[in-house]
């Protein structure tokens, strides 16, 4: 199949913030930069900022309004439109998105399905798990971003061939500016080794378990400091743990932080720590994050569950332990901290793959591949 235009059809797209959205917006950017045409179709939220960045975007984008019903028919009604004058890839960015299609009335169509993971739960309705299943086998190919999340997708599709893993990609890291260098500087000074999370403050992430077996860690590392960069709904708790414990001048909670910030903590942090767990079905589907530390040398430690274990290589690019267990998170940092050479090996491996493998314009590429190859 020879691709003459590519219709990325989302839910979640930029400014909103989250995963999703930026997974399809580097995804859109790295299509159009390897010489595609691109249009996006997508909900428009309420957000401030949308028609500014809508406006410096390098490729068309449609927006659709309206409650969130009116907003689907509306979409599959322009998105149906387009494809009947349109030689096309469409990219779903959930099932959900795909549900109203029909793409095998379309001659010249390939269809996309991207699968992150949390959308197809453990246990479901059988309603609701036959609108999953009826909904999947309208796509070509389903891209799981991990192993974990081609697992989950097996309950709902009988034809595992058309499921194929795509990692996400990640984007060259911002470079920080001197207040940002100056101020995350000030905030790690006198302090080694420098223990970080980048991430929402929320159980599956695991923050609570590191400020737990944190006083163990200090009695190994008397100078170490704990930086949790982020907001959620655990934030007061862990504020109060960390004065329960007496180790509040050791934990630093830095909010919400800049792109330019982000960076400086990383390129300041010996170990990037996000033991991550199930808590029902929210569980992470595979954890840019983790490659966001490794694009600055820095190994990570993971939780087994989920597809984390597709990010952090264990042994490689950083260690794997159990996050529902505080002993083996302790040992596990214990173990990373104890040996600088090893975890400085490990930081170069983690930013080696994340160089050579998962660049955007690559992952790009791995899926116009698939989808030439098979069609």
């Amino acid at each position: 199949m020879e691709i003459h235009n590519i219709l990325i059809n989302t839910q979640n797209f930029p400014p909103e913030a989250g995963g999703i959205q930026n997974y399809m917006y580097e995804l859109a950017r790295a299509l159009h930069n390897i010489g595609h045409h691109v249009s996006v179709v997508c909900d428009a939220p309420a957000v401030a900022g949308q028609q500014e960045f809508d406006a410096n975007l390098p490729f068309a984008i449609k927006r659709i309004s309206g409650p969130k019903l009116i907003r689907r028919y509306r979409k599959a009604k322009w998105i149906t439109k387009y494809l009947n004058s349109h030689q096309t890839l469409l990219i779903s960015d959930s099932w959900k998105s795909l549900e109203l299609l029909n793409p095998a009335k379309f001659r010249n169509l390939c269809s996309v399905c991207i699968a992150h993971g949390m959308e197809f739960p453990s246990k479901t309705s059988e309603k609701k798990k036959n609108r999953i299943t009826k909904t999947l086998a309208l796509a070509d190919f389903v891209l799981a971003n991990s192993q974990f999340t081609a697992q989950r997708l097996r309950p709902y599709t009988s034809d595992t061939s058309r499921t194929h893993i795509l990692h996400p990609g990640v984007t060259p890291p911002p470079t920080p500016n001197a207040d940002e260098i100056t101020n995350i500087s000030n905030l790690c000074m006198a302090h080694s080794p420098i223990l970080l999370t980048v991430g929402r403050l929320e159980a599956r992430k695991g923050q609570d378990k590191i400020i737990e077996i944190l006083p163990k860690l200090l009695k190994d590392h008397p100078n170490l400091l704990y930086v949790l960069a982020g907001t959620g709904p655990l934030q007061e708790n862990l504020l109060a743990r960390t004065n329960e414990l007496g180790i509040a001048d050791k934990v630093k909670f830095c909010g919400r932080v800049s792109d330019g910030e982000r960076s400086a903590l990383l390129q300041n942090a010996d170990l990037f720590a996000m033991p991550c767990r199930a808590v029902g079905d929210s569980v992470e589907g595979f954890g840019i994050v983790y490659i966001e530390a490794a694009m600055q040398g820095v190994a990570s430690l993971a939780g087994r569950v989920g597809g984390a274990s597709d990010a952090v290589l264990d042994g490689r690019t950083g260690m794997l332990c159990d996050g529902d267990d505080e002993n083996d998170i302790y040992l596990s940092i214990k173990k990373m901290l104890a040996d600088s050479d090893a975890l400085k090996s490990m930081g170069q491996q983690a930013q080696h793959r994340a160089q050579t493998e998962l660049q955007w314009e690559q992952i790009a590429q791995k899926l116009l591949t698939l989808c030439t190859a098979n069609n």
